[in-house]
């Protein structure tokens, strides 16, 4: 029995052997070696409500396995290389849920992704970011504010000093139910009571919020951006890059991240052309929206308001700061 198993290997190494000296045998081996041997990549996320996103991968996939905070979620394709995932219970919208998701492409290379995740709200208003301190003092912090254009619900939307993985510090604000004319003041490092409705002279209410940063706005360069998700993703509502026109040659920008915000919103079409020059704002001297202007995503949708000309909770102010000549 033993000499009979010898005899039989050894006939199976002489077939491997001549099959290799085969002429097709390059050919095969060299359609092995051009095997897609790529994992699938994820490309964009996109939220569309607070049950369903989609996943859009460099190719057409099949999915494995998907899971919201380790529940088991519907998951099909949309279009070639699109999933939709959808979670029968609705996702958070001032954080985030962990979507775990594990796909294989047609030659069965796989990928297994974990993601933040945070539902979006549809009842977001219009709005704008209306004015911007980043030169603030003890007495004057900094502060972003944004006017409200249409009645809406704000929970979930998300404040960034920069863009999604670009930023230093991010703010999601809270369930607050509002009306056209209405504004939201972030004090983005002080330390007061809030959130806090106060009625302004305009008959509309004004929101303080806290956000708690452990560290002021970019002083001189930056980029702030308003997204309509706790997690960051989907379109920008607003934004507003800012420089001091001095420290480098792309426009006064400096810092890597300040620097791939401004791209990454250029690239977006969220931002056009230049920063806004903020050389000569002060603390007292902040970053006006022009009343009346329209919203362009560029540098001339904004002014530097004269000094005390600050308006925060209220209408802005027309009074333009001119500085001297030199």
């Amino acid at each position: 029995m033993k000499g009979m198993r010898q005899r039989i290997l050894t006939a199976t190494i002489l077939a491997l052997l001549c099959a290799c000296s085969l002429p097709e045998a390059p050919g095969t081996i060299n359609a092995m070696l051009h095997m897609d041997h790529q994992v699938p990549v994820l490309e964009e996320l996109s939220v569309l409500d607070r049950h369903d996103v989609t996943l859009t991968f460099n190719e057409e996939v099949e999915v494995l396995a998907a899971s919201f905070d380790g529940l088991e979620a519907e998951a099909w394709p949309a279009a070639p290389g699109v999933i939709q995932v959808h979670s029968s219970d609705e996702l958070p919208l001032s954080h985030a849920a962990q979507l775990f998701i594990s796909v294989r492409d047609k030659a069965w290379n796989s990928s297994a992704l974990s993601i933040p995740v945070s539902g979006r709200n549809n009842d977001i208003p219009s709005l704008v970011i209306n004015e911007f301190s980043s030169k603030g003092t003890e007495t004057q912090p900094d502060r972003i504010e944004l006017e409200i254009h249409s009645d809406g619900n704000l929970e979930g939307v998300c404040l960034m000093d920069g863009t999604k993985g670009n930023e230093r510090h991010a703010f999601v604000l809270p369930d607050i139910d509002v009306r056209r004319g209405d504004y939201v003041v972030i004090w983005w490092d002080s330390k007061c009571d809030a959130p806090e409705a106060l009625s302004n002279k305009s008959g509309s209410m004004t929101y303080n919020l806290e956000a708690g940063s452990p560290e002021g706005l970019a002083t001189n360069n930056g980029a702030f951006v308003v997204y309509p998700t706790a997690s960051g993703d989907g379109p920008v509502i607003d934004a507003l890059v800012y420089t001091d026109g001095r420290a480098s040659t792309h426009g006064g920008l400096g810092s890597a991240a300040v620097e791939a915000s401004w791209q990454a919103l250029k690239d977006s079409f969220d931002w056009f052309a230049q920063p806004f020059n903020a050389l000569y704002s002060t603390s007292t001297r902040t970053i006006c929206r022009r009343i009346s202007h329209d919203d362009t995503n560029r540098a001339e949708d904004f002014m530097i308001c004269e000094t005390r000309g600050g308006t925060f909770g209220e209408m802005n102010s027309s009074a333009e700061y001119v500085p001297p000549r030199q």
